[in-house]
């Protein structure tokens, strides 16, 4: 795959595919979050996040958390890749 140039179209809601070769080269996997972050040069730098990384790095002290109080714990990009994993879970849950 290193070296092939893979075009693709904006498509109308501006939405593009990523191509299979691509997916299949990094492993990526229905329902993963990916990060988009523009460097210095005019490239675009595409990540995979996890969310696992978050719970693991947030200590818990000895004593019980809710909910919230877990939530609160969070900086503001682990809330957003929280919230980013909720929509994609409850979007697939729903019923139309």
């Amino acid at each position: 795959m290193t070296g092939d140039i893979i075009y693709r179209f904006l498509g109308k809601k501006g939405t593009i595919t990523i191509p299979y070769a691509i997916r299949e080269s990094l492993d990526l996997q229905r329902g993963d979050i990916l990060s988009f972050e523009e460097l210095d040069d005019d490239r675009i730098l595409i990540s995979r996040e996890s969310l696992c990384c978050c719970i693991e790095r947030t200590p818990i002290e000895g004593k019980k958390k809710n909910l919230l109080d877990f939530l609160n714990s969070l900086t503001p990009e682990q809330k957003a890749a929280a919230l980013v994993h909720l929509s994609m879970q409850v979007s697939e849950n729903v019923k139309v």
